[in-house]
């Protein structure tokens, strides 16, 4: 089985093909990037896979100009890593949702709209 996030955004593919993100966009990359260990981590106590979105992360770390460097790859990844968990610990109802969908087999769109539900049912 192969895992990892992919992305298709406009907005992300045209900065990247500019070599420059803006700090919004890349905070935002790397959330989502860094989203699946987070939820590991945060489910199982510890996150096992991941390295295919931590290469990634390192291949567009390296693309943009100027490319970051170890240390600013380190906080970026540790910081995106933390927002993530958050936002999973801080929305478990919603994540619990999705989850759930996922494993019955719903389309995206019916993923979508039980996080939706799950959201608007904790407010």
């Amino acid at each position: 089985m192969q895992a990892g996030t992919q992305f298709w955004d406009e907005k992300l593919e045209n900065e990247l093909a500019e070599g420059q993100l803006s700090g919004t966009t890349f905070d935002r990359y790397c959330m989502v990037l860094f989203a699946g260990i987070a939820a590991e981590a945060l489910i199982y106590g510890e996150a096992e896979g991941g390295e295919n979105d931590e290469n990634l992360f390192r291949s567009i770390s390296i693309l943009l100009e100027p490319p970051l460097s170890v240390a600013q790859m380190s906080n970026q990844a540790r910081w995106s890593l933390l927002q993530s968990y958050n936002l999973l610990k801080w929305h478990k109802h919603a994540h619990r949702a999705a989850v759930k969908a996922i494993e019955n087999g719903c389309s995206l769109s019916m993923v979508i709209k039980k996080i939706e539900e799950a959201m608007s049912l904790k407010k």
